[in-house]
């Protein structure tokens, strides 16, 4: 099995098969994540690593294999739509959006569907939970700018204060540099070494290039062909 963690398991595939239509994308996936660990998954454009995400967080059904998160088996459309609560999940492709949203209301909305939803309306304790994480992340002294006027890593910032709110106990991070500039870039391992310090989040990060990584990650994989690899 690729990379056993020595810690209980937060993530474990098991022989995992998963793709579209006719394609099968991952052929056989062995794999754990260990509590409090943050691993790298490395790879070129287009091998999978993004259907590797959709698989654990239940939006993929895996035509063979086991999934197994937080010690639940996810096999059911009942643990997929548990499982989606229990992760944080900043994706790839960001759409800025042109209404005006202050920084403060846009990570609220990480709260939707966790603690209010429909006519129950966000509570004094989603409000603090939202304050306490632009201070983590740095942003506290933007919670009321419009998101529209943010730089890229700003914005960056943003998302994962979005995924963080809602106390996830997995961090899911697709491509988190694809559209930073250098400096915001830079200062990621840093905020991401921060967020496992203060909350002792389990981590995965799919990336092209692991160099600015190295620093945070505890190891890496490769996503070849359908199958995870050491580096």
């Amino acid at each position: 099995m690729t990379g056993a963690s020595k810690t209980q398991a937060v993530v474990k595939l098991r022989g995992v098969a998963a793709g579209y239509g006719r394609r099968l994308v991952l052929k056989r996936i062995d794999f754990e994540l260990g509590e409090g660990e943050c691993c790298a998954i490395l790879g070129k454009n287009g091998v999978g690593k993004t259907t590797l995400f959709k698989v654990i967080m239940g939006l993929l059904l895996p035509r063979q294999g086991e999934i197994e998160v937080l010690g639940r088996k996810i096999d059911s459309p009942k643990a997929r739509q548990w499982v989606r609560r229990q992760i944080g999940y900043v994706p790839q492709a960001r759409s800025d959006g042109r209404l005006p949203i202050q920084v403060q209301d846009a990570v609220l909305l990480g709260r939707w569907g966790t603690s209010f939803a429909g006519l129950r309306h966000p509570s004094a304790g989603d409000r603090m939970l939202v304050r306490e994480t632009l201070e983590l992340l740095g942003l506290e002294n933007l919670a009321l700018s419009d998101c529209r006027e943010l730089s890229g890593g700003q914005k960056q910032r943003v998302a994962i204060a979005r995924a963080l709110v809602r106390k996830p106990k997995l961090l899911l991070l697709d491509e988190p540099t694809t559209y930073l500039d250098v400096s915001a870039r830079d200062s990621l391992p840093d905020l991401l070494a921060a967020i496992r310090r203060e909350l002792g989040l389990s981590i995965l990060v799919i990336s092209h290039d692991c160099e600015n990584l190295v620093q945070v990650t505890d190891r890496a994989v490769v996503l070849r062909e359908g199958v995870l690899e050491p580096e």
